[in-house]
């Protein structure tokens, strides 16, 4: 269809319309003057149709003059070529479904062409259809990761987008096939969040971000991802951070260094802690000097707890853990209501540790003089 052929509707319909407003005008000054009240003279009536004349030749100027200098006269045309070209990609997408679908007829062994079909179906949201497709190739290619987790995705979609049970199933059949399978470690990460393992949910997160190109668009919402589940997964374990700014702080929103690892009680020390002392976890320089870099916070009854610290957790926006090549971790149990240590407070410390370091293990196996 062109675009004339689009258009040419309205420009019959503005014709008519300007007809129809011309002869409003111009019939009643045509009548024969004899009609007209008594008295008119043959002079005013030549002068009533040279005025007729001119209204029927400037009333379509007039407004085609107007539409083409405070209207938008490629507008329409290029609504209609959008619209043509649209319609000219539905009609080869629908070409494309029936000669794949004519094809796996003839060759219903094909599974790559079943996960062709069924790619075509998600990217028109066809989810039931893809479902479909995608079960035919992972019946056929059952240890192919990038089959079993587009089937998984395809389920989790038509249940709600919950991916318990089969889908996660799936997932971790990709995994185990491919460890850098880009969709199973997404699924496995939303899968995580679902169920509130925010530590799962970030690993995965960290994981998928490695196997991104690192210039691809979509590598920015898996970092915000990635910092909302580290956010969460530290907040389940030590409560709201000692600044008690929100993640979403522009100026601290991405990390730019973290240590991170667990904190762990000696079991000499067990019977002191009945679970509901606070617990304090501080970064501070090496010289001992100066403010502390970041914190956490939390309860006993939490310990082992894991741990991450990054900029976002820092006092001071002017001197964030990432300013420092190595710091001090202080671990402490408080025995007492004070914020400040106090003697009796149990305590672990590890000197010297480089920003940047994971797996990190902090015991608390002293008690204060």
């Amino acid at each position: 269809m062109s675009a004339l052929t689009v258009t040419l509707p309205f420009w019959l319909t503005a014709l008519g319309l300007t007809a129809a407003a011309v002869a409003a005008v111009c019939i009643p000054l045509l009548r024969d003057p004899r009609t007209q009240e008594a008295g008119a003279s043959s002079g005013r009536a030549r002068q009533t149709r040279w005025l007729a004349a001119l209204v029927a030749i400037l009333l379509p100027a007039t407004a085609l003059v107007a539409y083409l200098a405070i209207g938008n006269p490629s507008l329409m045309m290029q609504s209609a070529l959008a619209e043509t070209q649209a319609q000219h990609a539905q009609e080869q997408i629908a070409a494309s479904i029936r000669d794949q679908t004519a094809h796996l007829e003839a060759h219903p062994e094909d599974a790559l062409a079943w996960m062709t079909l069924g790619m075509t179906y998600a990217g028109l949201e066809r989810w039931v259809d893809a479902e479909q497709a995608y079960a035919k190739a992972y019946a056929l290619q059952p240890k192919d990761a990038f089959v079993v987790s587009a089937y998984a995705e395809a389920l989790a979609v038509n249940a709600g987008r919950n991916l318990a049970g089969r889908p996660i199933e799936l997932v971790r059949e990709a995994l185990l096939l491919s460890s850098q399978d880009e969709k199973a470690l997404e699924l496995a990460a939303l899968h995580a969040f679902q169920e509130q393992e925010y530590g799962k949910a970030a690993y995965y997160f960290r994981q998928q971000l490695k196997v991104l190109p690192p210039d691809s668009p979509y590598a920015a919402d898996i970092q915000a991802a990635l910092r909302e589940a580290k956010w969460r997964a530290e907040e389940a374990a030590f409560g709201a951070p000692l600044d008690q700014r929100p993640p979403e702080d522009a100026q601290h929103g991405a990390a730019l260094a973290t240590i991170s690892g667990v904190v762990e009680l000696a079991p000499e020390l067990a019977e002191r802690v009945t679970g509901k002392e606070s617990l304090y976890l501080i970064a501070r320089p090496v010289s001992g000097g100066g403010p502390q870099l970041a914190g956490l916070r939390a309860t006993a009854d939490r310990l082992p707890a894991p741990f991450t610290l990054d900029d976002s957790l820092a006092l001071l926006p002017d001197d964030p853990l990432s300013q420092h090549a190595t710091v001090t971790l202080i671990a402490r149990i408080a025995m007492s209501d004070s914020t400040e240590p106090t003697a009796g407070d149990l305590e672990g410390q590890l000197r010297s540790v480089t920003v940047g370091s994971q797996g990190v293990r902090l015991v608390i196996d002293s008690v204060r003089p």
